[in-house]
């Protein structure tokens, strides 16, 4: 019963997001995740306070490579020497998140349970999907799209 109430409130924070100005809609979507992370995961307070700063520098690796990918990333009407170049460094972003997700495997493992690492993953997977639901109804319901 205490998920449930969780999930109604979480979504309630993110339709509040929806209405926050552009400049603190990330911030909060931000503390959403890390108590829904947080929540999920059962994290203890000694947890959380070794946790989160590794998870914070994760994020900002993971999300520099993605960043990096999408920089370089080919249009629909290419050659065929850029197609074959798009789909190497496609791979070898893949890679290079592979080899991101190993290293802090590890480091992740010295501060939570490889349960809670399974969780997190889990997690979140599910924040992402109920984000991305959230901005389905919005387009569907006509309102304004986040920034």
């Amino acid at each position: 019963m205490r998920r449930v109430g969780y999930i109604i409130l979480m979504l309630l924070m993110i339709v509040t997001v929806a209405h926050a100005q552009p400049g603190k809609r990330m911030e909060r979507v931000r503390a959403i995740k890390v108590a829904y992370i947080t929540d999920k995961l059962q994290l203890s307070a000694e947890q959380s306070e070794k946790f989160w700063p590794v998870y914070n520098q994760f994020e900002e690796e993971r999300f520099a490579l993605w960043r990096k990918y999408r920089r370089s990333e080919g249009h629909a009407a290419q050659t065929h020497e850029e197609s074959i170049r798009s789909i190497d460094e496609d791979i070898e972003m893949q890679e290079k998140m592979l080899e991101l997700r190993k290293k802090y495997k590890d480091q992740f493992l010295k501060v939570i349970t490889p349960n809670q690492l399974a969780a997190l993953v889990d997690a979140e997977r599910e924040f992402k999907k109920m984000l991305l639901q959230q901005l389905k109804d919005r387009r569907e319901n006509g309102e304004r799209r986040l920034r």
